[in-house]
């Protein structure tokens, strides 16, 4: 992923929901991601650290791939914590649908999330993810980036 639109979707989701004017959930959708620019011989991958506060029960994550199709070129997302990991792909490219969301019951604390291609080639995407409680409350949660593809 291209981390300098999420970096600033977060910074300015940041000052939005600490000026009162952002529903909290909304800052964890980010949209028009890049992965893969330039990639020409393997498959790109990008890695977070998702840190739940207390009170989280669970990390659920989606994506979108919005480029065109391309055959055996999909973009998927990962969780994963402890002994327990999750993925999922968006099979359809470009149709404007969200993958289903995977969930990994894993509390609060650290979680990995990395978005993956399965070849090489440049994907556009969307990422929403959520710690949430079994109550449906959803907990804070900070990201820190760690690889950049």
């Amino acid at each position: 992923m291209k981390f300098a639109p999420l970096r600033k979707a977060f910074v300015t989701a940041s000052i939005l929901i600490a000026a009162g004017h952002m529903d909290l959930a909304l800052a964890h959708e980010y949209r028009d991601i890049l992965i893969g620019n330039g990639s020409t011989t393997t498959g790109s991958s990008d890695l977070v650290a998702i840190i739940c506060d207390p009170g989280t029960d669970y990390l659920e994550a989606q994506i979108k791939d919005k480029s065109s199709p391309e055959p055996g070129l999909l973009v998927n997302v990962l969780i994963a914590k402890g002994s327990q990991m999750k993925t999922v792909a968006d099979t359809v490219s470009g149709d404007n649908a969200y993958s289903p969301f995977i969930r990994v019951n894993g509390g609060s604390g650290l979680y990995y999330m990395a978005a993956t291609t399965t070849k090489a080639g440049t994907r556009l995407f969307d990422l929403n993810y959520h710690c949430k409680a079994n109550d449906g409350t959803h907990p804070e949660s900070s990201v820190q980036i760690y690889q950049v593809e």
